[in-house]
């Protein structure tokens, strides 16, 4: 792909199975960010990393700017990438180097009229606390009419929603004593806090399950050690937040609970909904039922960079891509291939719907 290609011959899954044959756990991106680059060059974008790393393409010219949000850093574990029964298999190929690679191939091949530009960027560390990648955006470029956030929905389906996310970090130490008397341990103490954590969860549920209204926490890691006088805890959890409850809110509770240690607590977003009466939802609708589908407006009980980009911007988003995100940092995560080029043609409609809606806005306003 050094030489320039034509967006029609190019196959959406050509693309994904070569970004996904390059690594590109969070914070080494750098060689995937670069052939990215290059591929998007080929297929007509400006294209070049920014100033934090992320991949940016850029086609057309105007003041309405459509952007495409996906991130190209993956989890650790290395999958052989291979494709087996109308599937491709590898690391990335769901979350989220599907939905980018749909990205770059519908916005290559998408009908601008003048006045509408494309933004396709592959963000950096989205999947670690912090999302460079992301706030880099927020700090440095203009609000966008529209974006589309690159995470896996289903071809069918339209995200709206994402719950909040924080990082905890519990540790407690104490004396050594005799494992036969009754003082407790480190571990015991950590342990302690774990249950007070859940039991507090549950209270503020109330009966409710897991799903976009509740509260979850998970122990992502325990490790405890002793020098024969002390012994020392630590806890890894992460918390899940509805709309109901922002960090400010939980974030002294949760020190309250903290009554035998120390709590330290790392705050990654908050719970972010966007309104499905807007544009964008509207134009997913109608390609989904173009295309022979069923369409279905979901809310996630992940994380994205919607949770940021969203409030910080203030326009109409949402989160597409093909993909079960059940499959999400699986052992055996993969893609169905028809499924990649079903969504590819979905985005392509949907681009040239929403571009001549805001092509036409400024004829409108020039006239």
């Amino acid at each position: 792909m050094s030489k320039a290609l034509s967006p029609s011959g190019v196959q959406t899954i050509d693309l994904l199975e070569g970004l996904v044959r390059i690594p590109s756990v969070s914070r080494n991106e750098a060689q995937a960010v670069g052939w990215l680059c290059a591929q998007m060059n080929a297929l007509g974008f400006t294209a070049a990393p920014d100033g934090a790393g992320n991949a940016v393409g850029t086609r057309g010219s105007g003041p309405h700017e459509i952007m495409f949000l996906g991130h190209i850093d993956t989890v650790p574990g290395e999958l052989d990438v291979e494709r087996i029964d109308g599937a491709l298999y590898g690391r990335g190929t769901v979350d989220a180097k599907g939905p980018l690679a749909t990205f770059v191939v519908a916005a290559a091949r998408a009908d601008l009229p003048k006045g509408v530009r494309l933004t396709v960027v592959g963000a950096v560390e989205e999947e670690v606390m912090g999302s460079r990648g992301a706030h880099w955006l927020i700090d440095q470029v203009e609000a966008p009419s529209m974006v589309v956030i690159g995470e896996p929905s289903s071809w069918e389906s339209v995200v709206i929603g994402y719950k909040g996310s924080l990082a905890l970090r519990y540790r407690v130490s104490c004396p050594v004593s005799h494992s036969a008397g009754p003082e407790p341990t480190a571990g015991e103490l950590a342990v302690d806090y774990w249950n007070r954590l859940r039991a507090w969860c549950a209270s503020q549920n109330s009966g409710d399950a897991h799903g976009f209204t509740s509260i979850d926490a998970t122990l992502n890691g325990i490790n405890t050690a002793t020098d024969g006088l002390s012994g020392t805890a630590e806890l890894r959890v992460g918390l899940r937040l509805p709309p109901s409850l922002s960090p400010e809110i939980v974030v002294p509770l949760l020190q309250e609970l903290a009554t035998d240690g120390e709590l330290e607590v790392e705050v990654n977003a908050a719970a972010f909904r966007s309104d499905k009466r807007s544009p964008l939802v509207s134009a997913f609708l109608a390609g989904i039922r173009a295309n022979g589908g069923t369409p279905r407006i979901k809310v996630k009980t992940g994380t994205s960079d919607m949770n940021l980009v969203g409030p910080a911007w203030g326009c109409p988003i949402v989160a597409y891509g093909p993909g079960d995100s059940r499959l999400d940092h699986q052992p055996d995560e993969h893609v169905l291939i028809e499924d990649v080029e079903r969504a590819t043609e979905i985005l392509t409609g949907v681009i040239e719907r929403l571009a001549e809606k805001l092509g036409t806005a400024r004829r409108g306003g020039e006239a």
